[in-house]
């Protein structure tokens, strides 16, 4: 098989429900032959829950069989997500392969890098992770060296230090954003699988770095509502926020609910509350898509300070009370969606939904996907329930919880930007 030099980007998805492995492998290989026929794959993204842990290498071998992708990224989870449909409880196995002349792109895992010379020195990242155009010169280490649009992340929960992970990316990039998320399949250490091409490993990080002729967009849906206004945090301790507006924050707090209608009040009382961080302080006017949330995770009731986790949180910011459910879940979603409607014609998606939403949340199966189909049509679609979601907000790259993280491939254009 091979890519055509006048082949254009163009996507394919399948999925199973099969519990037998080597059967959900036939079906879901056997509709991306009669979607992608003889071309050759550059990127396949594999998610699989538990019921395929154990053949979860023989999966992708098989895939690297049938179509020689440049890359192979995937990660074990709790369900897995497709076109219109979402498997949460049982056996899933969900795959999107990508055919992408002209796009760059470079697999990468954790255990590659010299963390403390990366936190010292970005550039030594941006050393590690060459993009590869899949031409003869990258073929031989001679390409030229491509600045990322979006780099696709997928990592174990119990061993990688998102906290300095993620900023380490931007130091090194720049405002490039990273999406994906966290392996959902294990309850403890070292039973989660990831694989990078023909490698297996139960700890750390793998992803790839995308650039060159492709367009990557990201949508982040955090699914609150806010209540109150917007207010200026006066005083503070580290993520302790002692004044809001000149006020302590539970009397302000106290002051928004007398103010809610009996339903959001219940809401406020039983789905426990967040606190929306204003991302770019010199807006005039904040509304959705402004706000990185994050829950309240403790209040002093005699000193009535409250407690956010967030550790940027400082004096002078901008932050807003939220509450969440699932109406505001799904309005968030679809309100966000729109924006991607103004980009064009989609060719892929990758969704990264919490493992807490789903029929956890929404009271109708296949909520968050049947919303991407809505805003996209057809477009072929794979992704995972997560235990942590990773997508940017504003100009800087986040973990986040119970956030639907979507990443859209679109036609771009040839970019050899070395800079950064």
């Amino acid at each position: 098989m091979s890519t055509s030099p006048t082949e254009r980007l163009r996507f394919a998805s399948a999925m199973s429900d099969l519990p037998d492995t080597a059967d959900a492998q036939g079906e879901v290989l056997d509709s991306l032959r009669q979607r992608l026929g003889e071309s050759t794959a550059d990127l396949v993204v594999v998610f699989a829950t538990m019921h395929h842990h154990a053949g979860f290498k023989q999966i992708c071998k098989e895939i690297q069989a049938a179509f020689g992708p440049r890359v192979i990224l995937g990660g074990t989870c709790s369900g897995v997500i497709g076109v219109r449909h979402e498997m949460q409880d049982g056996p899933g196995l969900s795959v999107l392969a990508g055919v992408m002349p002209g796009a760059a792109l470079r697999g990468f895992s954790y255990e590659q890098f010299d963390w403390p010379a990366v936190l010292d020195s970005p550039s030594t990242l941006r050393d590690t992770i060459k993009l590869d155009d899949g031409s003869a010169a990258s073929n031989e280490g001679q390409g030229r060296d491509t600045k990322p649009r979006a780099i696709l992340l997928l990592a174990d929960p119990f061993s990688t230090p998102m906290v300095k992970l993620l900023p380490a990316f931007t130091a090194a990039f720049g405002p490039v954003p990273v999406f994906g998320g966290m392996a959902s399949g294990a309850s403890e250490s070292g039973h989660n699988r990831l694989i990078l091409n023909d490698a297996v490993m139960s700890e750390g990080a793998v992803g790839v770095a995308i650039g060159g002729n492709v367009d990557v967009q990201t949508t982040v849906s955090q699914g609150c509502r806010a209540i109150g206004d917007p207010m200026v945090i006066t005083k503070s301790h580290r993520h302790i926020v002692q004044e809001l507006g000149g006020i302590k924050p539970l009397l302000a707090l106290r002051q928004i609910a007398a103010r809610l209608d009996p339903a959001d009040r219940h809401l406020l009382e039983t789905n426990g509350l967040h606190v929306g961080r204003v991302i770019n302080e010199y807006k005039s006017r904040f509304g959705r898509g402004d706000f990185l949330i994050r829950a309240m995770v403790g209040v002093d009731p005699d000193e009535g300070y409250i407690a956010i986790g967030d550790t940027r949180v400082r004096t002078g910011q901008t932050i807003q009370f939220h509450i969440r459910d699932a109406q505001s879940a799904a309005d968030d979603f679809k309100m966000m969606l729109t924006a991607q409607k103004v980009h064009g014609d989609a060719q892929g998606a990758l969704l990264f939904s919490c493992s807490g939403r789903g029929e956890h949340l929404f009271d109708y199966p296949h909520a968050d996907a049947s919303m991407v189909y809505d805003a996209l049509g057809n477009t072929p679609l794979a992704g995972f329930f997560c235990a942590g979601e990773i997508g940017p907000v504003g100009d800087q790259n986040h973990i986040h919880g119970h956030t639907a993280c979507l990443a859209v491939f679109r036609e771009g254009h040839q970019d050899y930007d070395i800079s950064g």
